[in-house]
Parts: C-alpha cells; structure tokens; sequence
C-alpha cells in the first residue's frame, strides 16, 4: 500500500473571527493510500489548535511515524486513517462510503464574530440565499448588538444558534444569554467549558443547550444525559476519531433522547463529504453545520457543490464523492510530508 501525506494551508475570504481568536487560512493534512491496482482513497486530518488544543505537527507526527495502530495518536490522526480506508474500500467497490439516505442535509449558515453591522449584511445575504438557520458566533463584549443586528437581518422565521465555543463562565453566561435570548434563540452552543457547567445554565435559565466541545464520544453522550447538561449534541468527525466513532456517538445521542447534528471544525471537502453522508444514513434532522466550503478564497472550494437553499447534497460516491484538480490541490499544497 502507497502512503502520501500532504500539509495544506486554505485561505479564508475574510479572516474567521470567533471568541478564541483569528485566523486568515485553515491548516489541515491529507492522507492518500493507493493500493496495488492504482485505486486511491483519501483521508483528512482537521485539528484545529485554537479549538481543540491539537497542534497539527502532532498529528503529522502520528500519521508519517506512528501509524493507525497507536493508541496514543490524537483522534484526528484515526479519523484520518479510517476516513482514507474506508474511501478506498468503497471506491473499489463503486459505492458512497455511507449508507443510501436522504439525498440532501440541511446546514446552517455561519457567521463569525465581527462588527454587528458586517455580520447582519452576512447574514440578510444567508436568508436571500435561502438558509432557515443561522449559528452566531458569541463571546465578547458586543453580543447584545450583534445578536440584535442578525436577528432583525433575517427577520423572525429562520432558527438562530448561538455559540460561545466555551468562552463564558457559569456567571457570565447566566447574566449574559437572557437577554439574548430575547432574539428568540433555538439553542446556545457550548456556552461553558465543562458538562457540570452546562448544566447549571440549562437549570437556571431554561434556554436550550447544546454541547459541542465537552462532548466528543459515546461515553460522553453518556454523561451529558446523566447530567441533563444538554438537550442536543454536536457530532464532529475529527473530534470524534472517524466515522464509524461519530457514528455511534449520533446513535447514542438518539438513544438518550438528545437530538444530534453533525458540524466541520472549517473541514476542507473530505471531512465535508464523509459528515454528510453520515448526517444523511442516520437521518440527522437538525441542521447541520456543513455549509462552510464557501468560507475558503481557494478553488478546492468547489470541490463538492455549494448549498442551495439552505441544503447541502450528499455526494453519491464512489466512496467520498470528491474529486479535486490536481491544479486546486496544488494551489493549497505548502509540503508533502510522507
């Protein structure tokens, strides 16, 4: 089996703004095994440090000298691994890598942190292009206006989601979302860092909650429902170690009564395709938060279509059902690894 890695480095549009920081491009690893017959499956890797604490040469480290049977590797570096096997085994066998579901996600429209007037012109664009749901990001000192701009952008249908990625503390957060939610909010995303915390604000203030960063496995499906520290759980596959990991940490979700949607860390198209398969075979109902290709100023963008009001549609396969020109990879490409 031929084994390549490759570092990618996409640019943003605009830089992405969010209450952990800044950044103007999005670093990610493609793994690429080819088998003896030529045919070729592709795995990415999406740590995203500033989120999720995982430098990305640790990851590298894990794919070129480790391999898929270290259980010390981070769970990117698995999802990696699996994502490319699998991709691989469902090419050979002319089929998507998941199993045949609805053939289009619902996403949400998301809209970094920023002066409220740029975000509400983002967001009045999202509701022209058809999206029926939004996820603000939240955390600093103007919340107030700029859920208040959103809100009166895209009027009073569309559901609006707010997320904090864990930047508020217990009092902060109790003081702070009552009046946000006031903008009629579906659900604050990870408004403190730990379950205990969660669940001390869904307590007190009865706004719905769903848990994202503290929640990344079965078990900890598990102890968010012990808890009653959410009323949704946000999936993600490179968080998780893969698909067949995320998988069933939707299935358990359901199974505790705790509505599951699938969202990128900013994934480039691989990540992309596998989560939207996934959403589509387990009949995920919640929107999904997908929608993020169009972020990236790069033509590996357009590697899978764009959504079209507010659906994104789940590649038919071969395996991931992404195909990218070998002139869009090479634009992003900074080093191949292995």
């Amino acid at each position: 089996m031929k084994r390549s890695l490759l570092r990618l480095s996409i640019p943003f549009r605009q830089p992405f703004a969010t209450a952990t920081g800044v950044v103007a491009a999005r670093d990610l690893l493609l793994l690429r095994i080819e088998d003896g017959d030529g045919v070729a499956g592709y795995g990415e890797a999406a740590p995203f440090e500033p989120y999720d604490g995982v430098p990305l040469d640790r990851v590298a480290h894990a794919l070129v000298e480790d391999g898929k049977d270290n259980g010390g590797a981070p769970p990117q570096a698995h999802a990696a691994e699996e994502m490319a096997r699998l991709d691989l085994t469902a090419r050979r066998a002319d089929r998507p890598l998941g199993e045949p579901g609805a053939e289009a996600i619902a996403v949400n429209r998301t809209l970094p942190a920023g002066p409220p007037e740029e975000v509400a012109a983002a967001a009045l664009r999202g509701a022209r292009a058809g999206y029926s749901c939004f996820k603000l990001k939240v955390g600093l000192p103007d919340d107030a206006e700029r859920v208040a701009a959103v809100r009166a952008a895209i009027g009073p249908w569309p559901a609006l989601r707010l997320d904090a990625n864990g930047a508020w503390s217990v009092e902060e957060a109790v003081a702070t979302l009552p009046a946000l939610a006031e903008h009629d909010i579906e659900l604050v995303e990870q408004p403190c860092r730990t379950l205990p915390e969660l669940a001390h604000v869904r307590r007190t203030l009865g706004v719905p909650v769903a848990a994202d960063e503290s929640v990344a496995s079965v078990a900890d499906v598990e102890a968010a429902a012990r808890a009653e520290a959410c009323d949704a759980v946000n999936v993600k596959l490179a968080a998780a170690g893969g698909f067949t990991a995320a998988r069933e940490t939707v299935r358990a979700a359901m199974a505790h009564g705790l509505e599951p949607y699938l969202s990128s860390t900013l994934d480039g198209p691989w990540g992309i395709a596998a989560a939207l398969q996934l959403a589509a075979s387990e009949d995920v109902s919640l929107a999904c938060g997908l929608a993020t290709l169009e972020l990236f100023d790069a033509e590996l963008a357009d590697a899978l279509p764009r959504p079209a009001v507010g659906l994104l549609a789940v590649p038919e396969g071969p395996g991931l059902g992404v195909v990218v020109d070998e002139n869009a990879l090479a634009e992003v490409l900074v080093e191949e690894l292995e």
